[in-house]
C-alpha cells in the first residue's frame, strides 16, 4: 500500500514538471541529540534504518548516496582503476573518505544520519557526547560470506569487487580475491566501520583492535544482528521512542535463474573445508573484536 501511494504520489509531482525523492521521516520530533547510525555492510542495516528513520529522521535529510559517495572518492583518486591490486588501493582511499563525509554531515547538526560511514577516533571524541552513535555488528564470517554473495549479484561497478559484470569463472574469482588484499580488505569491514580505515597488515590489524574497543566505548549503543530486540530496547531507552525493525531482505526477490545458480555456486564452494578455513583465518582479528565486543555488550 505504501509502496503505491509513493509510486502515485511521485507521478502526479513528474506530471507537473518537478522530480522528488521520497524519504522516511519522524512524524513528530523532539529536542534530543540526534542519532548516528553507522551501518556495516550485510549487518541488518537497511531494516534498521528504516525503523530509525520513522522516528529520528527529519525532513531534507536523507540516507547517505552510496553512488555519490563513491564519486567524491573517485575525484581525489588520480589513478585507474582496473584490476585487483588497484581496486584495493581505492577501496583503502575509499574509507577514510567515508570519515570525512560524515564530518560533513555531523557539521550540519542533522537529527538522524545513516548510510555505510565510517566513524573514527576523532569525530567521537570531538562529537560523542553531542550525539547518539549507534552500530549493530555481525558474526565476520557469516557476514563475509553474505556481503560477497550479495555484491557477486548486484553490483555493476567496476571499481568493487566483487561485481556482477562477469560470471564465467565464479571459483577462480573467489580464489584471487580471497589470495588478495582485496579478500583481507572484505574479512576487516567492522574494523574499518568503527576506526575509519583497513588495517595495512597483521601487526597493524592488532594495534588497531584497542582503537576498535575504545571507539566502541563511545557508541550510546552497540548492538548484534541475532539480537535487534535488544537493540530496539537500548534505543527506547535513550529516545523514549520505540522502534520496530522489520525484515527488508529482498536480495532473492529479483535473483532469476542464472543468479540463483550463482548464489548456489558461491554457498557451496564457501562451505568446502578448505575455503571455510581460508575464510576464518581473513576474519580472525574482526572476530575477536566481534567476540570481545559481545563480551561486553550484549
Amino acid at each position: 500500500m505504501t509502496t503505491f501511494f509513493k509510486k502515485n504520489i511521485k507521478q502526479l509531482i513528474n506530471n507537473l514538471g518537478y522530480d522528488i525523492k521520497l524519504h522516511r521521516i519522524g512524524k513528530s520530533q523532539q529536542d534530543q541529540p540526534g542519532f548516528v547510525f553507522i551501518h556495516i555492510p550485510k549487518s541488518g542495516g537497511i531494516s534498521i534504518d528504516l525503523a530509525m528513520r520513522e522516528q529520528f529522521a527529519k525532513a531534507g535529510q536523507p540516507r547517505f548516496s552510496r553512488e555519490g559517495a563513491i564519486e567524491m572518492s573517485l575525484a581525489t583518486f588520480n589513478q585507474k582503476v582496473n584490476d585487483l591490486d588497484s581496486i584495493a588501493k581505492f577501496s583503502d582511499h575509499h574509507a577514510k573518505q567515508l570519515s570525512g563525509l560524515l564530518a560533513y554531515y555531523l557539521s550540519q547538526d542533522w537529527q538522524y544520519i545513516s548510510g555505510h560511514v565510517c566513524s573514527n577516533k576523532y569525530l567521537l571524541e570531538q562529537y560523542g557526547q553531542q550525539k547518539n552513535f549507534v552500530t549493530v555488528l555481525r558474526e565476520p564470517i557469516s557476514r563475509f560470506i553474505s556481503n560477497y554473495i550479495y555484491n557477486k549479484l548486484t553490483n555493476p561497478l567496476p571499481l568493487m569487487a566483487p561485481n556482477n559484470i562477469n560470471s564465467d569463472n565464479l571459483i577462480g574469482e573467489v580464489d584471487r580475491i580471497l589470495e588478495h588484499r582485496r579478500g583481507w580488505q572484505m574479512a576487516n569491514v567492522i574494523s574499518m566501520c568503527i576506526t575509519g580505515r583497513f588495517a595495512k597488515d597483521e601487526t597493524d590489524a592488532t594495534y588497531m583492535q584497542t582503537e576498535f574497543l575504545n571507539n566502541l566505548e563511545k557508541f550510546k549503543v552497540v548492538g548484534f544482528l541475532d539480537d535487534l530486540n535488544g537493540f530496539s530496547e537500548q534505543v527506547k531507552t535513550i529516545s523514549k521512542k520505540e522502534i520496530l525493525i522489520g525484515n527488508h531482505n529482498t536480495t532473492d526477490s529479483f535473483l532469476d535463474e542464472k543468479k540463483q545458480e550463482v548464489k548456489s555456486t558461491l554457498q557451496t564452494y564457501f562451505n568446502e573445508p578448505k575455503i571455510k578455513q581460508k575464510i576464518e583465518h581473513l576474519c580472525r582479528f574482526d572476530t575477536q573484536n566481534y567476540l570481545r565486543a559481545e563480551d561486553k555488550y550484549k
